[in-house]
This record gives structure tokens, sequence and C-alpha cells, in this order.
């Protein structure tokens, strides 16, 4: 087994003190001169030196890891703010310890095992039914915080990162309206980033003059399918359908697509359909679906320099921190005019 690199070699190597080298590798080059400092990292780098954590953890109490509690493979967005914070965290000399959602654990159970292994700090895609307990324990545990996507309270008392939803619900009634319309439906569920799609979407057709009063349908059923396809069926049979649906979320689409066909209508000749999120699968819909794109990656990278942000500015008073980004109106063929 080779012998492992430490600090005393490469002081040995290029004839500076142990001092030097270990300020030098440990984040205080300032300190000296470019010479020094740009002699010892290529010591460093030809003898194959690794930095030793844990010791540096042992000798400062600090773990160098954050805790993610997140569901980064059921769809591509989560995965993107996974990957985000995971390429920042690495980057940054942090380890992402990753614990997913589950039907068996609450997630206030998982970050008190985070709590337990002395991470440093939270990422967190809180699930809405258990953000009070969520709050109590992160409290408890004094533990830095930043929220994606969801936040954890309306009292901005933890950093979050997210999209500007309510800019997205505009830009998708504007859309519309631009193309015509003037009898839309909204499809919206009880999730703060829906509800702000929701306000968004209203406020920009309530400055239409001449736009019809908009059919809101607030419930979707997780569980039974069937139901969420009547649903949508019964509101393109009815009187005075509407000319195009804005789906709060891209999840919705095939449903809406299904019940399209079903009815042997198509999009756009008949309803046009605008969602939001822009999942990849998106793309691949008879026809390729209009929708709002969100900066997952980016929203992912945000929320790990937040959390680094506090964990190494601990005695610093910092604001909460409110972070979100504009999305993007994707065009692509689910939007038309309306008939005449």
């Amino acid at each position: 087994m080779s012998k492992q690199i430490t600090i005393r070699d490469i002081a040995l190597k290029t004839g500076f003190s142990f001092q030097t080298v270990s300020r030098v590798l440990n984040g205080k080059s300032h300190l000296h001169k470019t010479s020094t400092v740009r002699k010892i990292e290529k010591v460093a780098e030809e003898l194959g030196y690794v930095p030793n954590l844990f010791a540096k953890g042992m000798q400062s109490g600090k773990t160098y890891s954050v805790g993610m509690i997140i569901d980064p493979f059921i769809e591509s967005f989560t995965e993107e703010i996974f990957r985000g914070a995971h390429d920042e965290l690495m980057k940054r000399n942090y380890l992402p310890i990753l614990l997913m959602h589950s039907q068996d654990d609450h997630d206030e159970q998982l970050v008190q095992r985070l709590a337990e292994r002395r991470v440093e700090g939270l990422i967190i895609r809180p699930y809405a039914d258990q953000i009070d307990r969520v709050c109590e324990a992160i409290d408890s545990h004094h533990m830095p915080v930043v929220a994606v996507d969801v936040s954890l309270t309306t009292e901005k008392k933890y950093d979050f990162v997210g999209t500007a939803d309510e800019h997205g619900g505009q830009l998708a009634a504007e859309h519309l309206i631009a193309k015509g319309h003037r009898k839309v439906a909204g499809l919206f569920i009880d999730v703060e980033s829906i509800r702000l799609r929701q306000r968004g979407f209203e406020y920009a057709l309530s400055r239409c003059s001449d736009m019809e009063e908009p059919r809101i349908i607030y419930k979707w059923d997780f569980e039974e399918e069937d139901i969420n396809l009547k649903m949508v069926m019964e509101l393109l049979s009815s009187e005075n359908a509407p000319t195009a649906i804005f789906a709060g979320g891209d999840f919705m689409l095939p449903t809406i697509y299904r019940a399209v066909h079903e009815l042997n209508m198509s999009i756009p000749a008949d309803v046009s359909v605008i969602g939001f999120g822009d999942m990849e699968y998106t793309q691949y819909l008879i026809p390729p679906a209009t929708t709002l794109h969100q900066d997952a990656y980016e929203i992912g990278v945000q929320a790990a320099q937040l959390v680094i942000d506090r964990i190494e500015n601990k005695e610093r008073q910092v604001p909460v921190r409110q972070l979100r980004f504009e999305p993007h109106l994707i065009i692509r063929e689910s939007v038309g005019a309306p008939k005449a």
C-alpha cells in the first residue's frame, strides 16, 4: 500500500516550513507570496496530496457535510436541483448526504438522522403536510437550512431558493391572450408554488378587458387517474367550453392530452394547452407542449452556496434570503389561435 502524502512531505520537498504549507493548503494562501503558493500547490499535485478532511474535522469540530432531503429521481426537475447542489457542494469540499422522502419516515425523522451524523447544514424540498414538524426539528438542532422549490414558512424565517412562480403564471396567461383566447381554464392544486402560479395567471387575465370569467378548477386526484380524466373531459364538453387550458404543473398534461384524444378533439385546433415546469417528456408529447422552463440546476447551485455561507459565517448576522429565478416560456406546438 502506498504511503499517504502529508503536509510534512510537501514541506520537506519544497523547503518551506510545515506552518507555511499548512496555511497555503488550508485556505490561507493570501498570507504568502504568489510564487510560494504556486510552488507548494505544484508539488502537492505532483505528489498526489489529498486533504485529510477527517483529521481536519477532528481538529476544528467540523464535518464538512451537508444533508439533503429531496426526491432526486422522481422527476427531472428535482433531479436537476439535486445535481446542481451536489456539484457545488463537492466543488467547495462539502460532502452531500442524501436522504430521500419515503412513506415510512416523516421528514422530521430524517432531519434527526442527519443531525445525529453531525451534518453542518441542510437543503430540503419539504412536503407541504410535514412542514410544521420539520421546522420544529430544524429549530431544535439549530441547523442552517435552505428550502428549495417549496418554502418552509410564509414568515421568511429560513433561506429559500425557487422559481418566480407568480410571474410564470402571468406569462402563461399573457401568451394565451396574445394568441386571441378569451375563454380559458386553469387547473391548480393546493401547493404553494402552484397557488402562486394561479395568482399570476388570474391577475394577467383580469387586466384583459374582454376576457370572459376564467374556469378555475382547484383539485387533482393523485391516486385515481380516471377521476382527473373525467373532470377534464367534462370541462371540454361543457357549454361554453374553454378554448385554452393552463395546467399549473406539467404532471397534468398527459391527462389533458388523453381527454382531448378521448373526445376526438385535437391540440391546438380545438383547444390550446400550456403547462408549467418543462418536464423532459413534454417535448415528446404529440404535439410537443408549450410550457414554462424552471432553472432547476441553478436553484440547486444557489441553495448550496447559501447553506455553505450560513455554515462558514455562523457568527455573522445575515438576513434571511429569498431567491426566485425567472421562468422562461418555451413555445412549442400546443398553443394556437382559437377557432373563429
